[in-house]
């Protein structure tokens, strides 16, 4: 993240992984994100309980906190596929296929709620 201490306006940044999307689908990665640990002896064990989702008071953030739910999906489709190619590519000691399959579950776990939203919105 970078803060203008001037106007205190705050950008998200990712060089690691730098392209634009679209803002809900950063955030929910984001968050997605906040499930893992990666300076443990299992990062790739994600705690989905950490996951943020407080209900805002403010109509607009509550639209981009449902736009945000909605990217979830696509954020678990994204990382669920890499962890299956990095299986293969990479040699670094970490169970990419475990954090994959965690990554499709939430998929699936999240998908009915997700587009039941969607219909009622």
């Amino acid at each position: 993240m970078m803060i203008d201490e001037v106007t205190n306006s705050i950008t998200i940044i990712d060089y690691e992984y730098a392209s634009y999307n679209a803002v809900a689908f950063d955030i929910a990665n984001h968050f997605c994100e906040m499930a893992a640990d990666y300076h443990t002896e299992t990062p790739f064990i994600l705690d989905f309980s950490k996951y943020p989702g407080d209900e805002p008071s403010d109509i607009e953030v509550k639209q981009l906190l449902q736009d945000v739910e909605k990217y979830t999906l696509a954020s678990h489709l994204v990382w669920g596929l890499w962890g299956i190619i990095s299986e293969h590519v990479n040699e670094i000691d970490f169970d990419y296929m475990e954090y994959a399959r965690q990554r499709f579950q939430q998929y699936w776990l999240r998908k009915p709620e997700l587009l039941e939203m969607e219909l009622h919105i």
